[in-house]
């Protein structure tokens, strides 16, 4: 249930971003993965909980002279998560990682436009009762994605969370 009194939403003024940067748009390289793969990840709970998701493919790009690869979670019809952690997780973003949500490729195979700049927080950062999945490892890139969200902004008197997450 939505509560707008919950303790993670009294104050909330905004979500911090970094400015819309054109570098931090990749075009990315969709490679389908066999039939019916799936990936555990941990949901982010009280206790914490293993849950498997339709992971359909990778997407594979350049950036920063480097070759990365993210996996996909399919979360509904056409569309496609990336949860992923970099180099500002945990200090100026949450640890728990960022989201990126994607339109299925069209084509079975072909390229995607992949843009950081639209990296959100997780809906875990307003409520516990959302339970998050956390990012796999193999979703970690080794340098700062300075784009996208950064962190919930709360007025000082009413602020509960943290840069790296709410109080739970």
């Amino acid at each position: 249930m939505w509560d707008p009194a919950a303790p993670t939403l009294v104050g909330l003024r905004g979500i911090e971003a970094w400015p819309w940067d054109p570098a931090w748009t990749v075009e990315a390289e969709y490679r389908p993965a066999d039939a019916g793969r799936l990936l555990e990840v941990t949901r982010l709970t009280s206790p914490s909980m293993r849950d498997t998701f339709p992971a359909p493919g990778d997407f594979v790009f350049d950036l920063r002279g480097e070759r990365h690869t993210l996996r996909a979670f399919g979360v509904g019809s056409g569309t496609l998560l990336i949860t992923f952690t970099d180099g500002t997780s945990g200090t100026d973003t949450p640890g728990m990682g960022r989201w990126l949500i994607l339109p299925h490729p069209k084509d079975a195979t072909g390229t995607a436009r992949i843009d950081f700049n639209r990296a959100v927080v997780p809906h875990h950062m307003f409520s516990a009762a959302f339970p998050c999945p956390l990012p796999p490892r193999e979703n970690h890139l080794p340098l700062r994605i300075e784009a996208g969200e950064r962190a919930p902004v709360f007025e000082k008197e009413a602020a509960v969370g943290t840069a790296t997450g709410p109080a739970v």
